[in-house]
């Protein structure tokens, strides 16, 4: 009925159709065709209003996949931290290297091949002129 406030858990359970619907399915649901289903399915809310529970999926979706990651993450810290500690320098600087590239400060190590003469000029020549 229009106008009727649902609950939190009725809204949770709405939330959760669309996550189904749009991640679990062999064939994810698009947004035209969620706003449809909602339309057919619960016939009580505007369109503004389920698309506040697909943004809420979307928002469900990132927070699950935030945590998965963090949870690999951890041992993953773990171990470079342990390794840091070890006694051969190599392990150490390999150590280092990961941590570096995890956190975006990685050094890209180019190699280039050079032919032909390169010229420098490290300012005016004796004859040029100075500008005045």
């Amino acid at each position: 009925m229009p106008g009727h406030k649902l609950t939190k858990a009725e809204t949770d359970l709405r939330v959760a159709k669309c996550y189904k619907l749009r991640y679990e399915s062999e064939r994810p649901i698009m947004f035209r065709e969620w706003i449809a289903y909602c339309h057919e399915t619960y016939k009580d809310k505007s369109e503004q209003q389920y698309s506040a529970y697909w943004a809420s999926s979307t928002e469900h979706y990132q927070e699950t996949w935030r945590e998965k990651l963090q949870r690999q993450l951890d041992p993953a810290v773990n171990e470079l931290i342990s390794l840091l500690a070890s006694d051969d320098e190599k392990i150490r600087q390999r150590a280092v290297d990961q941590i570096m590239k995890y956190t975006g400060n990685d050094v890209e190590k180019i190699e280039a091949k050079i032919e032909g003469h390169i010229e420098l000029n490290w300012g005016n020549d004796p004859g040029d002129e100075q500008p005045e």
